[in-house]
């Protein structure tokens, strides 16, 4: 326990009662404070904030005062603002990884049920109807019977009055609109059918 001189020493400014309580109570502040905040570095840094308190407040300090227990109280109060602080830190680390766990799982559940063929199938019926519809009528009907109603070239020829020659140039000249087209889907469209 420190003398009351020692105490009003320190109340008046004497930097050399200062020292003195330092060197007494240092170690064994540092000591307390690591028990809780398990870092030497730390503990050392909040003992040393403790030590620059009670010299700011050297002044307000009452004769009678218990200098350890009013630095243990210091020590105490600047481990547990630490300590929450940590606290905090790691509830708000936990909150943005929850979430950005919860965001992954929705990606992630996104894109499983995400189907490319379906992104561009309502894009790629567009461009095939309009060009279709842009083609001369013959080569329009040709083009329709053999590829939307599945017949033959020599069936399309004997309803139309052509020849199975003219079936296929219609049907050439047909899929050469339908390929220029469609030559920005092509790609995709090939990656697609490589995994059917």
């Amino acid at each position: 326990m420190l003398e009351k001189e020692n105490v009003q020493s320190l109340m008046n400014g004497d930097y050399k009662a200062f020292s003195d309580i330092y060197r007494k109570y240092y170690s064994r502040m540092s000591g307390f404070a690591n028990s809780y905040v398990r870092d030497p570095f730390v503990a050392g840094n909040l003992v040393q904030d403790a030590f620059m308190i009670l010299w700011e407040n050297r002044t307000k300090i009452a004769p009678d005062t218990n200098i350890p227990a009013y630095l243990l109280t210091i020590v105490k109060n600047t481990a547990l603002n630490h300590l929450n602080r940590i606290k905090t830190k790691l509830r708000v680390e936990d909150e943005l990884q929850k979430q950005y766990f919860r965001e992954l799982e929705l990606r992630c559940s996104t894109l499983d049920a995400c189907n490319p063929l379906n992104m561009f199938r309502a894009d790629v019926e567009e461009i095939i109807r309009k060009t279709i519809e842009s083609l001369p009528e013959q080569c329009r009907k040709v083009i329709i019977m053999s590829r939307f109603h599945g017949l033959s070239h020599k069936e399309i020829a004997g309803k139309l009055n052509i020849t199975v020659k003219g079936v296929e140039f219609h049907i050439t000249r047909a899929l050469k609109s339908l390929k220029i087209e469609l030559k920005d889907y092509i790609p995709f469209l090939l990656w697609l059918l490589s995994f059917c």
